[in-house]
């Protein structure tokens, strides 16, 4: 028997081997091992790569647009590498991926077509010295011009310098008051940056006094100010929601609410949201409402099931892309979040379907679309996501009002037409004013912006906001409404999440703080359907000035005036009024570095004009007939 044993064994070993997995040579190994196919029957890996976005020339190559999976573990290398940054153009994108298990799976090559598009510079225009009425106007002439941010060279184009509404230079200073400038900057380098539009706002003075304002030139209508209550689980106090929306003298008059979407999860198959992840927030949105506010909602990122989540982040809906292949659930999944707001006490006067999408942070929600996807999204599916109901489509709201998001929604016909507002925000950005906004009737929104208080630094664990912080805030708002020619301005959060470190408007104990002390200026006296009407925005250095009054036929005629001196000295204006309505006498209400919105004693209105000194450092708020 042991013979004929070792006499098999060593037939076996001279062919497949002996033992199994054992040494010796191992029979695991050889080619010949029934269960592995031989190398032209290798199975070729399941490899996704989905077409990359349009990119801007000088952004290099991410996880955004280097992103294939497949469905067995491997290694992917790309050409170009990681960080790359491709030239303008049409660009080839490869990809080799290679199997961890390279006995079953064949190596996969992909190509993927990549545009890259010319940069859009950056371009500032810092408002120019007031200019007298009937002075002759020239780009030359005026003090300042536009200029690229971040060392990119160029020039404004002089024969491109217009007023908005396409007058000449040379018409500009026939009546007092302010007008919005725009010049073409050109890029030296053309071959990388495309040429942009700077606007600026002018003011011209009048010939006897120091600023103009003229009630019956009307400019945009004011649909108010608010803030955001993103991310607020518990609902707000009743006193807490007065304090913000109410109306009374400790209140600060606001009347717009944002509202978060937080990611639900979604049944496509049945149409259907897991809607507890939406409650907790619209509690607020139904007690806001409930004063008078109007409440919209802003998206900051898809359901995880409908986007290409990037892999690198450890929560799916963090960062990633909106899949083409669930456009249409998307826009489902926002009408259902519209309907089921209505069920908790909440009419929706708008909804964006992304906030910030072209900002990619790495630790909250968040989704990035290009101005292709943006277009094509809004354009086919934008009215399903409001159908039947009265809400809004209101434009993705881009991080710096980056024209590059939401100019392009406004030529593209398709898109615009679903578009009933254009959102923004301020971050490493100025206001500044949408010609194609105003040519289609688009309202359009600040709706995000904080200021750090002048009074925070790296070393220190706390501070508290100041006068400093008040000036700052105006000014913005200032620009916002007479150059940007916003119907809105929506701060950040309302209340502060660590008083320590103050982010919102109200501190813990409901006390407003400088910053809320600001937008007050504003909200608590110019009421939704006030309108904007001209006057000189800028009469002198560190010195503005904006007007309002109520619409034509309103039963109580009322005028809002709002001056800003952030000077270290008292300022005097002179002030030539035209058809100020209501306006027996003005009611003055300050904020000093020692005074939060003090009632002073009534200026009475002389023929044609009023007289104020204005303090150093300091908000000052003028209302008709009080």
């Amino acid at each position: 028997m042991r013979t004929a044993l070792a006499i098999s064994c060593l037939l076996v070993l001279l062919t497949t081997g002996c033992g199994g997995g054992g040494g010796g040579g191992g029979g695991s190994s050889s080619s010949a091992d029934a269960s592995t196919p031989p190398a032209t029957q290798l199975a070729t890996p399941d490899v996704r790569w989905p077409d990359p976005a349009p990119i801007r020339w000088g952004t290099p190559l991410g996880t955004a647009q280097l992103n294939a999976s497949s469905s067995v573990a491997g290694s992917f290398s790309y050409t170009p590498a990681l960080g790359s940054k491709p030239e303008v153009g049409s660009q080839t994108l490869s990809m080799t991926f290679t199997p961890q298990d390279a006995s079953r799976y064949a190596p996969a090559t992909v190509t993927r077509t990549l545009r890259v598009d010319k940069a859009q510079p950056d371009v500032r225009w810092d408002t120019p010295v007031a200019v007298a009425q009937g002075a002759t106007l020239t780009p030359a002439a005026l003090s300042t011009a536009p200029r690229a941010m971040w060392g990119v060279q160029g020039a404004a184009d002089p024969a491109s310098f217009t007023t908005a509404d396409g007058r000449t230079l040379a018409a500009t200073t026939a009546s007092p008051g302010s007008v919005v400038l725009q010049a073409r900057f050109v890029p030296q380098d053309g071959a990388h940056y495309q040429a942009a539009w700077a606007t600026t706002l002018l003011s011209v003075k009048p010939a006897a006094a120091s600023a103009a304002i003229d009630f019956s030139a009307t400019r945009q209508p004011i649909q108010g100010f608010g803030g955001s209550a993103a991310w607020y689980y518990t609902p707000m106090s009743a006193s807490r929601m007065d304090v913000l929306y109410g109306t009374g003298a400790g209140s600060l008059g606001l009347n717009i609410l944002r509202l978060r979407i937080a990611p639900a999860t979604w049944d496509a198959k049945a149409q259907t949201a897991d809607t507890s992840a939406w409650t907790a927030e619209l509690a607020n949105g139904a007690a806001a409402q409930a004063r008078g506010a109007l409440v919209f909602a802003s998206a900051w990122s898809p359901p995880a099931s409908l986007k290409i989540v990037q892999a690198e982040r450890s929560n799916p809906t963090w960062s990633g892309r909106l899949d083409p292949a669930h456009y249409a659930d998307y826009a489902a999944y926002l009408n259902a979040y519209i309907r089921y707001a209505a069920t908790r006490g909440v009419d929706l006067y708008a909804i964006s379907p992304q906030n910030e999408p072209d900002w990619d942070p790495t630790d909250y929600e968040s989704c990035l679309w290009s101005a292709d996807e943006l277009k094509a999204w809004i354009g086919s599916h934008g009215a399903t996501a409001v159908a039947g109901t009265r809400t809004r489509l209101l434009a993705p709201e881009s991080l710096a009002f980056a024209p590059a998001t939401t100019e392009a929604l406004l030529a593209d016909d398709k898109s615009a037409t679903n578009v009933a507002l254009i959102g923004g925000h301020l971050y490493g950005n100025v206001p500044r004013y949408s010609a194609d906004a105003a040519r289609l009737g688009k309202g359009v929104w600040m709706t995000e912006h904080f200021l750090d208080s002048v009074n925070k630094a790296d070393g220190k664990a706390s501070w508290a906001t100041s006068i400093d912080d008040a000036l700052a805030l105006a000014r913005e708002v200032h620009d916002g409404l007479t150059l940007g020619q916003y119907n809105a301005y929506i701060y950040w959060w309302l209340a502060n999440s660590d008083d320590a470190k103050p982010t919102g408007l109200i501190d813990k104990a409901d006390k407003p703080n400088h910053f809320g002390l600001a937008l007050k200026h504003f909200a608590f006296f110019i009421r939704p359907g006030f309108v904007r009407v001209d006057a000189t925005a800028r009469p002198a250095d560190g010195v503005s000035l904006s007007a309002y009054r109520t619409p034509a036929g309103a039963a109580t005629p009322r005028a809002v005036v709002v001056l800003v001196n952030e000077g270290a000295t008292p300022r005097t204006l002179d002030v030539a009024v035209t058809a100020a309505a209501g306006a027996g006498s003005w009611t003055p209400y300050q904020t000093t570095a020692t005074a939060s919105f003090q009632a002073l004693a009534p200026i009475a209105a002389t023929a044609g004009g009023l007289s104020i000194t204005l303090p150093p450092r300091s908000l000052t708020t003028l209302s008709s007939g009080n």
